[in-house]
């Protein structure tokens, strides 16, 4: 008995798979990387050291609570944007490599939300409860924002190496172990290795540098272009995938347009 090969339909999902996790990969790569940096860079250098001004800043910032949700939903767009990536990969160590990236950049985006939410809604109350006692009443409230600001701090380095250094390190090595530009590989290892130290740095010694360097220079500007080049590198690669009608075209001349059973 023989069938037409043609019959059951062609065999396209691999071709297709392949061109549609690095178009939607690199779009939300890009649109994620853009928004968060915007939004962190409305958030603006917050003098956490110290709690009057803290208050004090947060008070003149209507938008602070908005900046720290959109931020996360920016992160959330990111992380989806390194699934993409990670399936875009060819080869089984790089893949494996990139799978433990997006696993940091979950477990950093989890501690992120809870971090940023936290800060950016604890602050704008205390501020607001703040201005509307007496002076000698102030002080409690400066106090609780001291506390909020220590609270938070760990977490939030913890979370700028989970989700951005570990991330950017492993991605970085497996686009030099794959087909991915070997620059864009190398510099991703060299922003993620900076990351990762600088965190853990602040983290032991909370006064080596100021604080700005890692959380405004590196982690929203830095790292958010080499996201943004990789988007628009995967954004190349989809258009050079391999076409799926002439995939499957391939194939059925290949088997000879029939088979037996």
């Amino acid at each position: 008995m023989t069938v037409d090969a043609g019959a059951a339909g062609p065999r396209v999902g691999p071709a297709v798979d392949a061109a549609l996790n690095l178009r939607t990969g690199g779009i939300c790569l890009i649109v994620g990387a853009v928004v968060f940096a915007i939004w962190r860079l409305l958030h603006g250098d917050t003098p956490a050291a110290e709690a009057e001004a803290a208050l004090n800043f947060v008070r003149n910032r209507p938008i602070y609570p908005s900046v720290h949700v959109f931020a996360v939903l920016a992160a959330l767009v990111v992380v989806i944007g390194l699934l993409g990536l990670t399936r875009s990969f060819d080869r089984p160590g790089s893949s494996l490599i990139g799978q433990a990236a997006v696993v940091s950049a979950s477990v950093g985006l989890a501690i992120f939300g809870v971090e940023s939410t936290s800060e950016g809604l604890a602050l704008p109350e205390l501020a607001d409860a703040a201005s509307k006692v007496d002076p000698a009443q102030r002080v409690e409230f400066i106090r609780a924002a001291h506390a909020v600001a220590a609270a938070t701090h760990g977490p939030s380095l913890v979370a700028m190496a989970l989700m951005i250094g570990v991330p950017l390190l492993l991605l970085g090595i497996a686009m030099v172990l794959d087909r991915y530009p070997s620059w864009l590989g190398w510099t991703g290892l060299v922003i993620g290795g900076a990351t990762m130290l600088a965190a853990l740095g602040l983290f032991l010694i909370p006064s080596l540098f100021p604080g700005f360097l890692l959380y405004g220079v590196v982690g929203s500007v830095i790292a958010q272009l080499w996201l943004v080049a990789t988007g628009i590198v995967m954004l190349r690669r989809a258009r050079v995938a391999p076409d799926p009608a002439t995939t499957a075209e391939g194939g059925l001349d290949n088997r000879g347009g029939c088979g037996s059973i």
